[in-house]
């Protein structure tokens, strides 16, 4: 399909410092790539001209045009576990509600809360998303339907190391050639995948010439765990099996000494920040601005929808900087502008996309969205890029487009069945309480 925008605010996400962060224009889709980014009318008139009929035309005035979001860490199938268990720690909340609900979920019931999971994100924006958890090729069967771009991350952990190796396979002999689906090696974390199951996975990653998805340094009692087992912190256990030697997304990142921020900036480890799941499990606050001042590659994250509990990535944005300001005592830190950098351009280094993904410029992935601006809670317009981070909502998204292809047209989702992925979701969860 070829698409043009036009009498749009286009926020591109790759422009220098000193130079204005968005301009009325135009932009052109041939296929699915960014064909031009400009104001100027010629080269609207050229791009109809190539194209005659054979043309979609948006009239986005009144929207920004942007990236779409990124969400770097997430289980979408947890989505059907949403509000199942809330106000309990961390290891409560697995040991004693999730883990045994999960249990009794198969491909059927993972296929059915990702559909829900990327519906939901596909409303709000987000065209990207790296997820971890059991039946990966369930999430990325929904993925596709869905028509949003997923990198899956097969979970490795002690007791299900067999599942783990069937998981990664089905997906790499599946959706080896999927536009949309990706994968990298997940290792759910330190305190439940052995040194040598660790490594077997840095074997797999290898292999596949793909990165390592893992939580890190969540809680103190991990780090309590860690120090322990091997007598040495998260961070520095990493380094004494070697997993950072793989292109690394580490999750959540809460309990990080300077060294630690230090080796992660040196070994260029990706680090995915989730300030909403953080706050509501009572993990901390991740040194975020001490790792942007290092250097370290920080994304976003909203983690699963049962410990946030959703996956709106404005709510995060806006979270995100909010926290690290009140922790830091010191309004100027994280910026509105660094926060949308976080959840586009760093989204798309963090998975090794940058200069396909998470900016407009020719060339480019078409994962674009519009998001609607003639809204009473975003006027007056005095500072769109404060707007965004600060006042906007996941409704106020009004057109996504994921590779070209137009996933949500005026507010509908033209992939899925809304109605059917809810009432199957329920008639799910309704039947896993029930057994």
């Amino acid at each position: 399909m070829n698409i043009l925008i036009k009498n749009g605010t286009i926020l591109p996400m790759n422009v220098a410092d000193d130079m204005p962060k968005y301009f009325k224009g135009n932009l052109g889709i041939e296929g699915n790539k960014i064909s031009f980014v400009s104001a100027e009318q010629s080269d609207v008139d050229n791009f109809r001209a190539k194209h005659h009929e054979n043309c979609k035309i948006i009239d986005a005035s009144g929207c920004i045009v942007m990236p779409g979001l990124i969400n770097t860490h997430t289980h979408i199938a947890m989505t059907l576990l949403r509000g199942i268990s809330d106000d309990v720690p961390l290891m409560e909340w697995l040991n004693d509600h999730i883990w045994p609900i999960e249990a009794h979920m198969g491909y059927n019931e993972i296929l059915i809360g990702a559909k829900l999971g990327a519906l939901e994100m596909l409303k709000g924006g987000t065209t990207t998303f790296v997820d971890m958890y059991p039946y990966e090729e369930a999430v990325a069967e929904a993925s596709e339907e869905a028509g949003i771009r997923a990198i899956v991350s097969p979970c490795a952990m002690d007791f299900r190391m067999p599942h783990f190796e069937e998981d990664w396979r089905a997906v790499q002999k599946r959706f080896s050639n999927s536009k949309l689906v990706s994968m990298m090696i997940g290792v759910h974390a330190i305190y439940t995948c052995s040194p040598d199951n660790m490594k077997h996975a840095m074997e797999l990653s290898e292999q596949l010439s793909t990165g390592i998805h893992i939580h890190h340094s969540e809680t103190q009692d991990e780090e309590k765990t860690v120090r322990e087992r091997y007598n040495a912190n998260p961070t520095e256990h990493l380094v004494n099996v070697g997993l950072i030697k793989r292109p690394t997304l580490a999750a959540h990142c809460v309990y990080m000494s300077d060294n630690d921020i230090k080796t992660f900036a040196e070994n260029n480890v990706s680090v995915a920040y989730n300030p909403q799941s953080n706050m509501k499990l009572a993990s901390g606050i991740a040194p975020i601005a001490k790792m942007l001042d290092s250097g370290v590659n920080v994304s976003i994250g909203t983690d699963g929808a049962s410990s946030n509990n959703d996956l709106d990535m404005w709510d995060e944005m806006r979270t995100a900087s909010l926290l690290q300001k009140v922790n830091s005592m010191n309004p100027c830190v994280l910026t509105a502008y660094q926060v949308l950098q976080m959840a586009t351009v760093n989204g798309a280094k963090a998975i090794g996309r940058e200069g396909e993904l998470g900016i407009l410029q020719e060339g480019a992935l078409a994962d674009v969205i519009l998001v609607n601006f003639e809204k009473p809670h975003l006027y007056p317009h005095t500072n769109l890029i404060s707007e965004l981070v600060y006042s906007c909502h996941a409704s106020d998204v009004e057109t996504v487009i994921v590779d070209g292809n137009i996933v949500v047209e005026n507010r509908k989702c033209t992939t899925m069945d809304e109605t059917k992925v809810c009432t199957d979701a329920q008639n799910t969860i309704d039947r896993l309480l029930n057994q």
